[in-house]
């Protein structure tokens, strides 16, 4: 198995090549089951989209603006808010806390 990370965002530009990838939809009893172990980097850049992951989850997810490349046997868990935010728009705890989410589990095969 691969590196663990979780995000609040997925991109085509996180692959470091070619790649499969498997998507799955998963609730917040399988998202806290795959960062139980606590073995994994966060790439959730904003404070609040930590601390409120952190609190759906009960793990401490730290907040940590950095670029990650997925290699082959890597997994990300997705934090995907449900509204697209105006241009510009910095979510506190509060407003984050209002928003209907989901959690996907990407796979790199």
């Amino acid at each position: 198995m691969g590196a663990l990370f979780v995000s609040n965002a997925f991109s085509l530009g996180m692959l470091s090549s070619d790649a499969t990838i498997s998507v799955t939809e998963v609730d917040t009893l399988k998202a806290k089951e795959v960062l139980s172990s606590g073995n994994f980097t966060s790439a959730i850049g904003h404070l609040a989209t930590a601390d409120v992951v952190s609190n759906l989850l009960n793990v401490k997810v730290e907040a940590n603006r950095v670029p990650i490349k997925l290699q082959k046997g890597d997994t990300i868990l997705i934090f995907q808010l449900l509204t697209r935010l105006e241009e510009g728009k910095v979510l506190n705890r509060e407003e984050l806390e209002k928003i209907q989410y989901k959690f996907f589990l990407v796979e790199i095969l």
